[in-house]
Parts: structure tokens; C-alpha cells; sequence
């Protein structure tokens, strides 16, 4: 074979691949669409290892390092858009235009994201995805409009400043808080100590599932004041995070 041959075996290789890619992500919808059906996470780590491992020993240890990241990528470009179609049903389900949560306008929560939540989309795309803060912050915008409550969104590295965030909320007429401490979930009594102060119910989320990360990530000082915990989901743990706290305060008459 000379090189022309190897370049048109390249090829056929290629239409392969785009095939298959097709066929996968018509399956990851057809996924989506089963786990929002049973209210199943987005991240299933479990299975994501084991198939890790395989695709590892498939290639070989020749490949092994490249396989590794090629899968990891794709499970990565998987997860956002069964995050993608999850939410859009989320947002769109009978049981909200219907209205579920009724008027509720009374109602506000405050969402606080820790450090470089920010930088979404630009971090560590195998662990938090390639979705953008900005695509973030319009989920959240929906949600609110769909739910029919005001919502805010507040973000800075600055662990003082989420601090005073969380300490204004208790007099400008917060209901509740959703917060991802982002790196200070680990090591801040401080916001802990806030949280408590105020006294707002609170749900606690994380793009990523700290459970299953390094040993370092898996105490939660934030989480300790918090009525719930959400991890493992993606931007959908935050819509969840709304619905969840919104039935809360409904139920308790606030």
C-alpha cells in the first residue's frame, strides 16, 4: 500500500467513526430520556470505570494512554448533552405547565457558586463538561420563570465575599439558598458558620460527584447546614435543587 491508500483507509476509517458517534449519541438520548423518566443521575461513575478499564486493556498498552482519553472525552460530550436533554424536559414538563408550583411568587432563592465555577466550560472539561457558566446561568433563569419565583445568582472566589452574601441574605428577604462552595465545600467552617447564622434552608450542590473523587474532597463543612445534598448531575443538579427547595418552603408555609 503506498501512501494514498493508507490516507483513503484513513478515510473510510473516519466515516466509521462518524457513524458510530451518531449512533451513540442517539442512544445517550434515548438514556436521557429513561433516567428522567425514573429520576436516575446524569453521572453514573460506576459504570464509567468499568468500562475504563476495558477500553484500557482493549488498546493495549500501546494505546492504553490515548484510549483513555478519547473515551473519557466522549463519555465527557455524553453526559452534557443527556444533561442538555434532561433539563430541556425538566423545564418543559407537565407537571410545571401545568402548574405544579402554582404561584409562588413569594418565593426567592439565592444561588451561590464558590470559585472558578466561572471558569465552566474552560475547567477541567473530562470532570465539569464543556458547558459554559453563561449556559449555566440561563438554566437557572428558566427555572425561575418556570417555577414562577425570583431567583438570584451570585458567584465569587473570594471566601469573604460569599460570607457576606450569605449573611445579607438573612434580611433582604431570602427564602432559601442553593449553594456550590466549589473548593471551599472542603475547607470552610466560615461559610459553614454563615449558613447556620442565617438560618434559611439550604440545599448544597456539586457538578461533579465528591463522593467518588480525591480523599480531600470528601468532607463537606457547607454541607453539614444544609437540609439536602445534590452531586453527580450536572447543571441538572441544580434544577432539581430549585424544585426541591421551592416543595420545601411551599410545605412549610414560608
Amino acid at each position: 500500500m503506498d501512501l494514498n491508500d493508507f490516507r483513503n483507509r484513513i478515510s473510510e476509517i473516519d466515516n466509521q467513526i462518524i457513524e458510530l458517534f451518531v449512533e451513540r449519541m442517539r442512544t445517550a438520548a434515548k438514556i436521557a430520556e429513561a433516567k428522567s423518566a425514573q429520576n436516575l443521575p446524569i453521572l453514573d461513575s460506576s459504570r464509567e470505570k468499568a468500562v475504563l478499564r476495558y477500553v484500557k486493556e482493549k488498546a493495549g498498552k500501546e494505546f492504553e494512554g490515548y484510549a483513555e482519553t478519547l473515551y473519557q472525552t466522549m463519555f465527557n460530550v455524553s453526559k452534557s448533552y443527556q444533561s442538555e436533554l434532561m433539563a430541556m424536559k425538566t423545564l418543559l414538563s407537565p407537571e410545571i405547565t401545568a402548574g405544579k408550583y402554582g404561584k409562588k411568587s413569594h418565593i426567592k432563592l439565592l444561588v451561590i457558586n464558590g470559585p472558578n465555577i466561572n471558569m465552566l466550560g474552560i475547567r477541567e472539561k473530562i470532570i465539569y463538561g464543556d458547558e459554559s457558566y453563561d449556559t449555566l446561568l440561563q438554566l437557572l433563569a428558566k427555572i425561575f420563570q418556570e417555577t414562577g419565583i425570583k431567583g438570584e445568582v451570585f458567584q465569587s472566589n473570594s471566601e469573604g465575599a460569599l460570607v457576606e452574601r450569605i449573611q445579607a441574605a438573612y434580611s433582604d428577604g431570602t427564602n432559601g439558598i442553593i449553594i456550590n462552595p466549589a473548593a471551599y465545600t472542603h475547607t470552610s467552617i466560615a461559610i459553614l458558620d454563615a449558613l447556620k447564622a442565617v438560618s434559611l434552608p439550604a440545599v448544597e450542590v456539586h457538578i461533579s460527584n465528591i463522593a467518588e473523587r480525591e480523599a480531600f474532597r470528601q468532607i463537606s463543612y457547607a454541607g453539614m447546614a444544609c437540609i439536602k445534598t445534590i452531586a453527580g448531575m450536572g447543571f441538572q443538579g441544580y434544577v432539581e435543587a430549585v424544585r426541591y427547595l421551592v416543595d420545601h418552603i411551599a410545605s412549610q408555609g414560608r
